[in-house]
């Protein structure tokens, strides 16, 4: 029996508090044609609205759909938009309850603080599961990509009957109730349907060519690897498939398999002795995973081929998709472009030879510089107390990747006896965080360059992003001096593009939510709007502290620049204003002393295009740090002295450290 399906895709919001989104058109017109093509959901049975789509459209899209065209049939309901949870409060009882909304383009909302309060034009959850309820159905399955698209599921839990029926029925969120839907502007599709569309591929189909809404969904939350958003699910009845390709069309076959056979592999061994190992660890992370990589290297230090190939084929044999890790690997190292072109035309040789050719992917997305951040979090509990240290590796919008440093018996830093992902050290009273931190960073960068980077095709720019508990945030880490060569160190904000990340505002939930509200208003305002936003007080030859944070809120700021306050009072001040009001972005000044203290140099850093484009800043500020550094006198230029903090909550590691070789 054919489906019938209902697909909105919400790209025009005229709210001000919702701006536009990019990727809901994208995204409803491919799930669309997806389930056209494989979904057994022929053309004439899908309802496709797309765009500007009103609350009244929206309406009656959903009754007419429900009551008469899926009825007693088998029915898809697809939705990419804006999602909105409004708070609402007991008078009597001052108890907070929840409600979730899906927004139509003219949806009204007023704000009451950081809250929302929905005006007009917005379809209550709880109202569509009331709707469902009353309809007969075959089989139903809802998909919402929204943010707070996990009320859904809490509707369900608590209002819905249908469960008692027979009917099957299945529900999935893009995240959960109180978390955001993300999308990248590098990317075609939101985060949550992009991994859905890959996850309904050809190759995830089983033998019988069959992928089911379960199977979707678990491939799809296993793509979302950032942590920002947690897909959730829930479901009743038959094993249903979303989409069926031809048996005799799918890619898998018994030559592709995952093992290949001994006398394959050592006719490849010599060619693979011949590529450096920077360049085959990059490969190795691109065509299978960093947890492989991160497993070979727990394993052997040296990364010898034979460990390589022990791995490769026992304990990562297989890709998610059911694909060999070593052709995805040899399809890599045919193309790189820093490896001879015999040696290249050798795999390809192998690799046509075996009927290999035109399977896997090289991962070039033909982009000249691959932007690559080092995630760096310094945790400590109380003062005095053992530093605890992990690093990520993000590459352009791919998942971080945990760095894996091994300390030897002259390291002034070990592995966590629990948990070698995490770097432990004690520091002194007499101790400095740069004394401690800088050895630590010196080898973290060396092993970073060298295994994880240095084999990249592509030239790149590394950013640090050090996370620094409250008490550290004044750190002047960019002067920290890093061991170079032996008798030489150099300044760490000279070399790399180095800014200040708040610890609290990554773990603490409280000043997570308040950093992401205003990070999301940041967002809504015009471009040529943004400057205006700036609080600036590096001119002010006295500025009271205290009243800073009312002054943020009142002017829905998004950052500001100063001189840094001499005391410490004022200092946490300054930084307690920031996390209570969500405040990303804060310029200082470490002296008054310059040569060229002329306040364009904040305007320059703090015009339209560096508010829009936060790399652009990081690379604008390290610019004028370098040109500081070029002068006769460094110590008397504005580049010297300033620094900034940018808490970019879209750039974030993991939460909890993953444990190597497990």
């Amino acid at each position: 029996m054919a489906r019938y399906a209902l697909i909105v895709g919400i790209e025009t919001y005229n709210s001000q508090y919702l701006q536009d989104l990019s990727k809901s058109v994208n995204d409803a017109k491919d799930f669309a044609q997806i389930l056209q093509d494989y979904g057994n959901c022929p053309r004439n049975h899908i309802t496709l609205l797309s765009g500007q789509v009103t609350g009244d459209e929206l309406i009656q899209s959903l009754k007419t759909f429900l009551s008469e065209q899926a009825k007693n049939k088998d029915a898809i309901i697809y939705f990419s938009g804006h999602g909105v949870l409004e708070k609402q409060q007991d008078p009597l009882t001052d108890e907070v309850s929840q409600k979730g909304y899906l927004a139509a383009s003219d949806c009204q909302l007023s704000k009451k603080g950081t809250d929302w309060a929905v005006k007009d034009n917005a379809i209550p959850l709880e109202s569509i599961t009331k709707l469902i309820n009353n309809t007969e159905l075959s089989s139903l399955i809802v998909i919402i990509d929204a943010c707070h698209g996990g009320a859904l599921i809490q509707e369900i839990n608590t209002s819905f009957t249908i469960f008692q029926n027979n009917t099957t029925y299945y529900f999935i969120a893009a995240c959960q109730a109180y978390e955001q839907s993300w999308a990248r502007k590098s990317k075609r599709h939101s985060e949550f349907t992009g991994a859905l569309l890959e996850a309904l591929s050809q190759d995830q189909a089983d033998d019988d060519g069959i992928v089911t809404i379960g199977q979707a969904f678990d491939q799809a939350s296993k793509r979302l690897e950032t942590g920002r958003q947690e897909p959730t699910f829930m479901g009743k009845g038959s094993r249903l498939p979303l989409v069926k390709y031809s048996v005799t069309s799918l890619l898998k076959t018994v030559s592709k398999s995952a093992q290949i056979p001994n006398d394959d592999l050592g006719i490849l061994q010599p060619y693979l002795e011949q590529i450096d190992r920077p360049i085959l660890t990059w490969a190795m992370m691109e065509g299978v995973s960093a947890y492989a990589l991160n497993h070979w290297l727990a394993l052997d230090e040296s990364l010898s081929i034979d460990s390589f190939l022990t791995v490769i084929q026992e304990q990562f044999s297989q890709k998610p998709d059911g694909t060999s890790s070593l052709i995805s690997v040899l399809h890599i190292l045919s193309c790189h472009p820093k490896i001879a072109p015999e040696l290249q035309d050798q795999f390809k040789g192998w690799l046509n030879s075996r009927n290999y050719s035109g399977y896997g992917n090289n991962g070039d997305d033909n982009k000249e510089i691959l932007n690559a951040c080092l995630l760096v979090v310094i945790q400590q509990q109380h003062p005095h107390d053992p530093l605890h240290l992990t690093t990520h590796l993000q590459l352009a919008d791919k998942a971080p990747i945990p760095i894996l440093l091994k300390p030897d018996s002259r390291s002034p830093y070990q592995s966590h006896p629990d948990n070698s992902a995490i770097i432990t050290c004690q520091v002194s009273a007499d101790e400095t965080l740069e004394e401690k931190i800088s050895h630590y960073l010196k080898d973290l960068l060396k092993q970073c360059g060298n295994i994880y980077l240095r084999g990249s095709p592509k030239t790149y720019n590394l950013v640090i992003e050090l996370f620094l508990p409250f008490d550290y945030l004044a750190e002047s880490v960019d002067l920290w001096l890093i061991p170079r060569l032996p008798r030489r160190k150099r300044q760490l904000g000279r070399e790399y593009r180095v800014i200040v990340r708040s610890y609290e505002r990554l773990f603490d939930a409280y000043y997570a939510d308040k950093l992401e509200g205003v990070w999301k208003l940041m967002k809504i305002f015009k471009e040529d709007s943004l400057p205006t936003r700036i609080k600036r007080i590096e001119q002010e030859e006295s500025y009271c502290y205290y009243g800073l944070e009312q002054e943020l809120t009142e002017q829905q700021t998004i950052g500001l620049s100063c001189f840094l306050p001499e005391s410490d009072v004022e200092r946490e001040d300054l930084f307690f204003a920031l996390y209570e009001t969500g405040v990303p972005l804060a310029l200082w000044l470490r002296s008054r002393d310059l040569e060229n203290d002329n306040m364009s140099h904040f305007d320059h850093l703090l015009c339209a295009k560096c508010l829009l484009d936060h790399n652009h800043l990081i690379d604008q500020l390290w610019l004028k740090r370098k040109a500081a550094y070029g002068s006769s006198n460094p110590q008397k230029q504005w580049g010297y002295h300033v620094a900034m903090l940018l808490d970019n909550p879209e750039r974030n590691p993991p939460l909890n450290p993953l444990r190597f070789g497990q």
